[in-house]
């Protein structure tokens, strides 16, 4: 019977052991589940406090240039760039810190010195520096210049100040000319004209190993950009200009190891491409095409004056009076409202091709003051008649273009002219000359006679006819309304 109850004294104990045991590891269970989130929550607190550590250590070493002495900064930004750029510079504003995008310094009013006079003044300048060494700020290094809003007031020999922009020793970092204005002044301070920078960039071009000004800018109400390399290995500059507005490319390669610069210039002018040699000495260029008899003329810069003779073989009158010509466009630009500007241009043209009459115009433009005249100009109409214009004169105003003058025409064969718009018999009359004044409206292209004499007389029944036909605004250039013209014209003078 003892033996009988120790046997279950024993298993019971076996049980209670593997009961405790199963309860135990269950009990594990649910700690190890309750207390999972706390242990991963902890995990996390240390990724997150390490990370915001390390951001928070980042931000101050970036914030570190906020405690230099704004003094010091600027005498050493301003060393740096009289050393890197052979700029000179003068702090009017206290220089402010920045880190976005990426770390600057920026001021507002800087001036640019040159020959200790004021040749720039930059409305908002900003320089960014190597992230390489905050701890000391004799080690800071400037990277890219940025000047914005630039007023530069330039003179003849100040050019030179862009000139060394182009000479930089080579390095990696930029100056970029954002909105600014360039006033090119006489040397009595007089505004000659203003050149307005959209953005413009020297760099390094490392690939080519050439010093790179690019720029896109605006003169005269006309847009264009160029780009400007110089080789200084080799002592060579190439220019690159293009304007679309008034159909202008210009490309140059040239030496300027001599004191007499030559070279070769391709121009796309009005579709046409033509090639001109040049040679640059002291104050004056002449150039030529391979074919002087083509193109031919010389340009003084002190002051400006430019010269030149212009012949072609054919020619249409759209490419010079139509409103959207080259020429309308640079007269609408305002180009030519410029007091320094003196140019004479001498076009001589054999054929015009959108005319089976017209041949052989002489047009003698001249710019004087701001003034554009084309008189002692002429032009035949077959071999009929020989038609010169006297005191003609080019009026710019908002709303329109107008070409104002006195014709003089000679009657080389009136019966030539007669058969060519079938005048009557019983209308023609034997006549040497006419005279006429005229204004043709180039915006619309209407045409207004007055002043009619035939033959150093006036017609009273002409002058009716001629102020009929001016108060009915009819456009005159087509053949069959000139054709009717002349007709009408006739019928009335010798009805």
């Amino acid at each position: 019977m003892n033996k009988h109850n120790l046997l279950i004294k024993k298993v019971k104990q076996r049980f209670l052991s593997i009961n405790n045991s199963i309860e135990s590891y269950f009990n594990k269970l649910k700690f190890l589940k309750k207390n999972f989130k706390k242990i991963e929550f902890i995990k996390n607190n240390r990724v997150f406090f390490g990370l915001s550590a390390l951001v928070i250590l980042t931000f101050s070493y970036f914030l570190i240039p906020t405690m230099y002495d704004h003094n010091i900064i600027q005498s050493e930004i301003k060393n740096q760039i009289s050393k890197k750029y052979n700029i000179n510079i003068n702090f009017n504003e206290d220089i402010r810190y920045g880190l976005l995008p990426k770390p600057h310094f920026q001021t507002k009013n800087l001036s640019i010195i040159r020959n200790k006079n004021e040749i720039g003044s930059v409305g908002n300048f900003k320089i960014y520096i190597d992230v390489g060494n905050f701890f000391s700020f004799n080690k800071i290094q400037i990277k890219d210049l940025v000047l914005k809003k630039t007023a530069f007031n330039i003179k003849k020999d100040d050019i030179e100040f862009f000139e060394g922009l182009l000479k930089t020793e080579p390095n990696e970092n930029k100056i970029i000319i954002k909105k600014s204005d360039i006033f090119f002044r006489s040397n009595d301070d007089e505004l000659l004209f203003l050149n307005k920078i959209k953005i413009g960039k020297f760099y390094y071009d490392s690939f080519n190993l050439v010093n790179v000004f690019t720029s896109k800018n605006e003169i005269f109400n006309i847009p264009y950009k160029f780009d400007i390399e110089n080789d200084k290995f080799n002592k060579n500059v190439f220019f690159n200009f293009n304007s679309k507005k008034i159909r202008l490319d210009i490309e140059n390669n040239t030496s300027y190891e001599e004191s007499v610069k030559e070279g070769l210039i391709n121009l796309l002018f009005i579709n046409k491409d033509i090639s001109l040699d040049y040679e640059i000495k002291d104050n004056s260029i002449i150039f030529s095409s391979e074919d002087r008899k083509k193109l031919y003329g010389f340009a003084d810069f002190k002051p400006f004056y430019l010269e030149t003779n212009l012949s072609y073989e054919g020619i249409s009158t759209k490419e010079i009076f139509n409103k959207e010509s080259i020429l309308i466009d640079l007269i609408k630009s305002e180009i030519f409202n410029n007091n320094n500007l003196n140019i004479n241009i001498n076009l001589d043209v054999k054929d015009i091709t959108n005319s089976n009459e017209l041949n052989n115009l002489l047009l003698d433009l001249n710019l004087e003051q701001g003034e554009i005249t084309f008189s002692d100009s002429e032009i035949m109409w077959k071999d009929d008649l020989y038609i010169k214009i006297k005191e003609g004169l080019v009026i710019n105003s908002e709303e329109e273009i107008l070409l104002v003058g006195k014709l003089i025409i000679d009657v080389e064969n009136i019966d030539d002219f007669y058969k060519s718009f079938q005048v009557k018999k019983n209308y023609r009359k034997d006549i040497k000359e006419f005279q006429l004044d005229f204004i043709y409206n180039l915006s619309n292209n209407k045409i207004q006679f007055d002043n009619i004499l035939i033959d150093k007389a006036s017609n009273a029944k002409a002058d009716k006819f001629i102020n009929k036909f001016n108060s009915s605004n009819k456009v005159l250039l087509n053949k069959i309304t000139f054709k009717n013209f002349i007709n009408n014209f006739f019928v009335n003078y010798s009805g």
